[in-house]
């Protein structure tokens, strides 16, 4: 028996998602010890992942049947635990508090936290100089196999919990270092709905849209709620049909939505010290082409997903969605002729791409009386040589969208066909 239990262990120890959720205990029992040195902090790691431990074998046998995780396997684990802990110092108690959004450092000692719902408050310093704020970086940029000094003064890469984080030095006056915590959200279009997000006209209109697998983006400025609508879209496709996700960050959290059983999510990846295993997006799309997908999921498009983009969805498999940060739905066709042009692309060339690809265009805004709110959603109707044709079938009011009625005979038939009902020419949706 204490074979098959350590056979099991064994196995066990292996599993990035015990090395996930063993972190995130030990990491919320060591944010309790406050005020900790640099000679005490070591210890302290030691006794919160043993605690954490005990804590993870007793949920595994009395809640989930599972034989405890003992001898080598535990020790192993243990170790990836602690030195994950090690390597993020101070930063860990900011990462354990599950309410805070964003950390920003402007040197050691000009931190800044932003908590779900608030405004940036000053927070305590994370090193005790700037130099151990460049060393602490520099160790989390080596255990990624990545560089972070005067030949490679900038880094981005992906914290043990999920969090992204972003550091320069040489080329700013201080090391600056921001951290961006995605916070997971599975929002249903009731729920935005009764927020204000959306009207329950507007609401119709895109449980269409996903039912009747058109191509869509939704559009924004920063913090706008793109992401969260994107969600709330994704949450209606049926839970059968297999999701393949490509992002450069993961955002959308699909494949840990219970809404989704299937689903792969892919992340794209940098090069190593030596320059090489650098994943593109578009290595990953060709790649979800032999993954037998029913959608591709392209996330926020930032320059050379815009192609991906594209490619997605007009490969065959109709009903992707992306996000593409703009300030207005007219702008999502001139942004992605930018993206597309600085990657080589000719623009009648792109036009026609866009005009084939895309279906509708969803703006979001967010202002101080209204919230977010959705402000407009345009219908993509054609290219003529390097101009994409669009139509504004909801146009912006305050705190809302005004219907105009004029979309075409053939996306209105496909719509109908998934329940969509057409409102009255116009009516007010706010």
């Amino acid at each position: 028996m204490t074979d098959l239990i350590d056979a099991a262990a064994e196995q066990a120890g292996g599993n990035e998602a015990l090395v996930a959720e063993l972190f995130a205990k030990a990491n919320t029992r060591l944010a309790q010890s406050t005020q900790l040195d640099e000679a005490s902090r070591a210890g302290a790691i030691t006794g919160a992942v043993a605690a954490a431990m005990r804590e993870l074998n007793e949920t595994r046998m009395r809640e989930r049947g599972q034989a405890p995780i003992t001898g080598a396997a535990q020790g192993r684990l243990r170790q990836s635990v602690e030195a994950r802990l090690g390597r993020l110092g101070a930063l860990a108690p900011l990462l354990a508090d599950r309410t805070i959004e964003d950390v920003v450092a402007n040197g050691c000692d000009n931190v800044w936290i932003t908590r779900a719902g608030s405004r940036p408050v000053q927070g305590a310093p994370i090193a005790a100089t700037d130099e151990a704020l460049v060393a602490l970086v520099r160790s989390l940029a080596s255990a990624a196999g990545r560089r972070f000094d005067h030949a490679a003064p900038e880094l981005s890469l992906e914290l043990p919990d999920g969090s992204r984080l972003h550091a320069i030095m040489d080329v700013a006056d201080r090391p600056s270092v921001s951290i961006r915590r995605h916070r997971i959200i599975s929002a249903d279009l009731e729920d935005l709905a009764a927020n204000g997000m959306v009207s329950g006209e507007i609401a119709d209109f895109l449980r269409a849209i996903v039912l009747a697998r058109c191509n869509a983006i939704v559009a924004g400025p920063f913090a706008s709620g793109k992401t969260t609508l994107l969600s709330a879209m994704a949450g209606l496709v049926p839970p059968w049909e297999r999701i393949v996700t490509i992002e450069d960050a993961r955002e959308l959290g699909l494949h840990r939505d219970d809404r989704h059983g299937n689903v792969v999510s892919l992340q794209t990846r940098d090069a190593n010290i030596e320059g090489q295993g650098a994943v593109t997006a578009a290595d990953l799309f060709r790649a979800s082409l032999r993954m037998t997908p029913d959608r591709v999921i392209v996330g926020e498009v930032r320059g050379a997903e815009a192609s991906v983009m594209l490619e997605a969805m007009s490969n065959g498999k109709d009903g992707s969605l992306s996000t593409i940060h703009t300030s207005s739905s007219a702008g999502v066709v001139a942004k992605l002729k930018s993206y597309a042009r600085a990657a080589g692309d000719d623009p009648e060339t792109t036009a026609e791409r866009i005009a084939i690809a895309l279906d509708f265009i969803v703006q979001l805004r967010h202002t101080p009386q209204h919230g977010r709110h959705i402000a407009s959603i345009r219908e993509v109707r054609g290219a003529d040589g390097a101009m994409v044709a669009t139509n504004e079938l909801w146009t912006p009011v305050p705190g809302g969208a005004h219907w105009a009625g004029s979309i075409s005979d053939e996306r209105a038939e496909r719509l109908i066909e998934a329940g969509w009902t057409r409102p009255r020419a116009g009516r007010w949706t706010t």
